[in-house]
């Protein structure tokens, strides 16, 4: 019996989650939903490194691989689409978690919002320089977005090296970024680059060339961005181009738009009712934003919404029952609303 990385990591979530969501809430964590409830599962249950990693991933194909996770003996159903993993599932797993662990750098919550974005200038940027400096102005662009485009052009003009000199310089930080760590495999990445009469490889080829399983080879490939926006974002001074590159550097907190409309409103002051009554929501979906500033922002003060009675209470509660249903902890706390419990874990959650 072989698994794909992508059915490893599935039963990992479903390992993670022990039968108190659907197989649904990994569904919407593989494909990056930004809904409150997976924004806080990818928090709870610390699956951080998977939010994103496959977007093209579909309900059926979800409910496809746990049918055959069921056929194969590694996992048992509860009721309805709620699983857990078997004792041979955890064996299986393990053994191959540690001939192929999680990449050490994937963070697909942390890096979601820019790891695409990133790749497209990179490889575009690359494109460029490659056949400039064999004087070949008039090849195809690898991106045809028009935004990618237009920042490159406006990039490439605010420089004031020539393109030998530009190249040379890319080319330095790249090697100093890689060799930075000898674990990671710089082959992943370099393989799909377009230059001056070479054109890279789409990722099933990529894959197919290395050896690799091809969600394997996803999986790396991403850890190897991240890795790179990890590494440049903390040492700017010494990959200015490469860092110049990063959408936004250095700025992470991946709160959806509605969030940070609410963010800045409590920073203005206003209270949490009058926002729901000035944006026209609910006073439940404003609730939502708190606790997901909460999980975004470690310095966010969570005491204007939870005493601190309340909070210690909630924690305690919380490392006495096993399950993280709130309703489980909510019968040690029957003083707590589900917001304030909701909030109290996004605030400390990862500390327990």
């Amino acid at each position: 019996m072989t698994a794909t990385y992508l059915e490893l990591i599935i039963l990992y979530c479903l390992k993670k989650i022990n039968g108190e969501r659907t197989i649904y809430s990994i569904y919407h964590l593989l494909k990056g939903k930004k809904s409150s409830q997976t924004i806080q599962d990818t928090h709870l249950f610390q699956l951080h490194p998977f939010f994103q990693a496959f977007p093209s991933i579909t309900r059926i194909e979800i409910e496809e691989k746990v049918g055959k996770f069921e056929r194969d003996g590694w996992i048992e159903k509860m009721n309805d689409q709620y699983f857990f993993l078997t004792e041979k599932g955890r064996d299986m797993l393990d053994e191959e978690f540690r001939r192929k662990p999680v990449p050490e750098f994937l963070n697909g919550w942390k890096y979601h919002n820019v790891t695409e974005l990133f790749w497209e200038r990179l490889s575009l940027f690359i494109q460029v320089c490659s056949n400039l400096i064999n004087r070949k102005p008039d090849f195809v662009p690898v991106h045809k977005k028009k935004e990618t485009l237009v920042w490159l052009k406006n990039f490439l003009a605010k420089q004031e090296k020539d393109r030998f000199h530009l190249s040379e310089q890319l080319y330095k930080e790249l090697t100093d970024c890689f060799e930075a760590n000898h674990q990671i495999d710089p082959a992943i990445l370099v393989i799909r680059f377009t230059g001056y009469n070479r054109i890279g490889l789409t990722e099933n080829q990529a894959a197919e060339k290395l050896g690799m399983e091809q969600t394997y080879y996803r999986v790396s490939f991403l850890n190897l961005l991240h890795y790179m926006i990890e590494t440049i974002t903390k040492r700017p001074a010494r990959f200015p181009l490469l860092h110049f590159i990063i959408p936004e550097a250095g700025k992470f907190v991946p709160l959806t738009n509605s969030a940070k409309k609410t963010y800045e409103l409590l920073n203005s002051g206003m209270p949490m009712e009058k926002i729901a009554r000035v944006r026209n929501l609910k006073k439940s979906t404003i609730e939502d934003h708190i606790v997901e500033i909460a999980l975004n922002m470690k310095d966010f003060d969570i005491s204007p919404y939870v005493d601190q009675s309340t909070q210690k209470n909630i924690l305690e509660a919380s490392g006495k029952v096993s399950s993280k249903q709130l309703k489980h902890i909510r019968a040690h706390v029957e003083n707590a609303s589900y917001f304030e419990i909701r909030l109290v874990l996004a605030k400390y959650g990862d500390q327990q």
